[in-house]
């Protein structure tokens, strides 16, 4: 049906593939300089394409494969001789800035700090490239160099994998809609590592904490963050007084993090003793009527916790609440199987190895026997700081014995379970409250 002969412009030797269109017309396609096996498979491809124009048919998958792969130049001499269709104009690829705009607006689906992070992952890009270059003019040399300008900045190493994550994202869309042909981003190395966090809140520190809170809100919310893993301010702040199975001693926590996963969007959480009496006591304190545990507001969390810190003498730390969830995920792993405390702090196992178990300095002094046996993990001496702070702190509580019964305000809550059941959202609602909208910065000074 086709046929493969030589040509030769002026000195340079090449080939070329004859034959008859089935319009009757003698046609040729120039393969330039090419080797004898390359061009007897592209000879097979075009006798497949002149067999699928006489019996009216599609190409096979192979076919469309190798057509789907072909370069515009070639792709265009087998349009020019009525073998294929020509192919549909590439659209103009748009500028950074305006493709940061349409991508960013069409992720209607992220959370705040996601739609956050990117927008910073966007605003690097922009700086770097500039705003009004095409996307498909930034190459990978551009982006090795965009990545090493990242670690310029002294932005930590986990920081600049996840800002390579998102660009790799932003690009990724774009390839996907032939908006450029490869992705600059797509070797730019951008797996999770754990940031450089290693601060671990003794219970001796954690008790000191919660005496120089200013109020049993914030008592409550520390307690919630330190010593049940919750997450702040997403899970602490929808909990509700219908969440806590006080006869069981556990807590339903709805995340709004991992929602989007049916199984996931609840877990329950072991509520320890001196949890209990802080909860008790916060009870107490309630309005009637109050659904929510924790009415403080959640802007200047941060900023309030490092005066409190700053109160009780403890420098402050980074990410102080991501602080205080490591250190109660590092607690529980010393005594508790790991799968239970992964689904407790609502992670896989892996997340938990790589995030969020530390060794802190207790491991090494049991390890070497300075206090008591060294595999009995009860004997330690951060283990005789907790007993001795639960004790204390329990004494200020009213979880147990007869005053456990004496609600001066309302009737102890059950916990109907309806929540976990129909996997909603319990109310997330703000109340105004002038006690805690207080000027608590102006106490904590």
């Amino acid at each position: 049906m086709a046929s493969l002969i030589k040509t030769s412009a002026g000195e340079t030797p090449g080939r070329a593939i004859q034959f008859t269109h089935p319009d009757g017309k003698r046609r040729t396609i120039t393969l330039g300089r090419v080797g004898l096996e390359p061009a007897r498979k592209v000879k097979t491809k075009v006798e497949a394409l002149l067999s699928c124009l006489i019996t009216n048919s599609t190409p096979d998958a192979e076919v469309s494969a190798w057509l789907a792969g072909l370069s515009d130049t070639m792709h265009g001499k087998l349009a020019a001789v009525r073998l294929i269709p020509p192919r549909e104009p590439r659209p103009v690829a748009p500028t950074l800035g305006t493709w940061l705009d349409k991508y960013i607006g069409q992720r209607t689906g992220l959370k705040p700090a996601s739609r956050k992070s990117i927008m910073r992952t966007g605003y690097y890009l922009k700086e770097h490239f500039g705003a009004d270059v095409g996307i498909d003019q930034v190459t990978a040399n551009g982006a090795a160099d965009w990545r090493a300008g990242l670690l310029a900045r002294e932005l930590s190493e986990a920081t600049v994998r996840l800002h390579c994550r998102n660009a790799k994202a932003i690009f990724n869309e774009a390839v996907e809609r032939e908006l450029i042909d490869a992705n600059p981003f797509r070797k730019l190395v951008s797996s999770a590592i754990a940031a450089a966090r290693d601060r671990y809140v003794t219970p001796g520190e954690a008790e000191t904490i919660l005496q120089n809170c200013p109020n049993s809100q914030w008592r409550t919310l520390f307690a919630l963050a330190r010593l049940a893993g919750l997450r702040v301010p997403s899970e602490t702040h929808i909990l509700t007084w219908a969440d806590v199975d006080w006869d069981r001693g556990r807590l339903s926590v709805y995340s709004p993090k991992t929602e989007r996963y049916e199984k996931h969007r609840r877990r329950n959480v072991p509520v320890v003793p001196e949890l209990m009496a802080i909860l008790q006591d916060a009870f107490d304190a309630a309005e009637p009527g109050e659904e929510r545990i924790v009415r403080l507001s959640r802007n200047n969390l941060h900023r309030t916790m490092h005066a409190i810190l700053k109160r009780a003498e403890i420098a402050p730390w980074d990410n102080c609440f991501q602080a205080l969830r490591r250190s109660r995920e590092t607690e529980w792993s010393l005594t508790f199987p790991q799968h239970a405390v992964s689904a407790w702090l609502g992670h896989s196992e892996q997340i938990s190895r790589d995030h969020y178990l530390q060794v802190p300095e207790e491991i090494f002094d049991r390890a070497a026997g300075l206090h008591g046996d060294s595999s009995d993990p009860n004997t330690s001496g951060s283990a005789a700081k907790s007993a001795a702070a639960n004790s204390r702190i329990g004494s200020q509580g009213r979880a147990t014995g007869e005053n456990a019964q004496d609600v001066s305000y309302h009737e102890k809550p059950t916990n109907t379970g309806s929540n976990a059941e129909n996997g909603t959202a319990p109310p997330g609602t703000r109340t105004p409250d002038p006690l805690i909208k207080s000027q608590l910065l102006c106490q904590l000074s």
